[in-house]
């Protein structure tokens, strides 16, 4: 953007508005950002309103033009300080890192940083035991589909094995206690999504009722 003193760009070239005999100077000040910060290019055009030939107009102009860029294109006193605005995100991680490294600094969250409660141990066998039952489902659902015979030829062979009743006892309780504990404790979290039983002293007691009666469930369920 050009300022000057009643002077406007026509057609490629200058012309004046008023009609001096001597030469007369106009000084425009070039701003220009390129995110680097301000550079600012001074431009000085001297022309005579007698005898001005097209060639020095050209020439003039090339000069300034020439200057502006170089003025755009190298780097101010205030640039080689500037910090970058913007890093990406693996950049920033990649920082956060090294600098642990160096200063090796303890990880947090850590297992072993923390003190074990019954809420926080239910917690996770809460999603121990989804993620199992997610597994046996498929497995079951896998082998009925790819497996010749039916299920009851299956638990006649298991029969024919003479296994010892305690040993079929246990396996049968780890069979049913994912699923007797996921459901208990499911029943428990809709309580919570009811806005009941929030109190410490409370999910403590809900605590132990569900696995009272996970293991009384589970039992029962694998004596039959």
């Amino acid at each position: 953007m050009w300022y000057g003193r009643k002077s406007e760009l026509i057609g490629g070239g200058w012309r004046g508005r008023n009609s001096l005999e001597h030469e007369k100077e106009w000084r425009g000040w070039v701003l220009g950002t390129e995110g680097r910060g301000l550079l600012r290019c001074r431009a000085v055009l001297c022309f005579t309103e007698g005898r001005r030939s097209a060639l020095h107009q050209k020439r003039c102009e090339r000069c300034v033009a020439r200057r502006c860029l170089l003025a755009r294109l190298s780097p101010g006193p205030s640039v080689h300080h500037v910090v970058p605005m913007a890093t990406t995100a693996k950049e920033e991680m990649a920082r956060f890192w090294e600098k642990n490294t160096k200063s090796s600094r303890p990880l947090s969250p850590h297992i072993s940083i923390y003190k074990w409660s019954l809420p926080m141990a239910m917690s996770i066998t809460h999603r121990g035991t989804g993620v199992a039952l997610s597994l046996g489902v498929s497995l079951f659902s896998l082998a009925a589909l790819l497996l010749p015979e039916q299920f009851p030829h299956y638990v006649a062979v298991v029969k024919s094995l003479s296994l010892s009743p305690a040993l079929i006892y246990s396996a049968k309780f780890a069979l049913v206690f994912p699923l007797s504990y996921h459901t208990w404790n499911g029943i428990r979290h809709l309580v919570w999504d009811m806005g009941k039983g929030f109190k410490l002293s409370q999910v403590e007691q809900s605590g132990v009722v569900v696995l009272i009666l996970t293991l009384l469930s589970s039992a029962a369920i694998a004596a039959m």
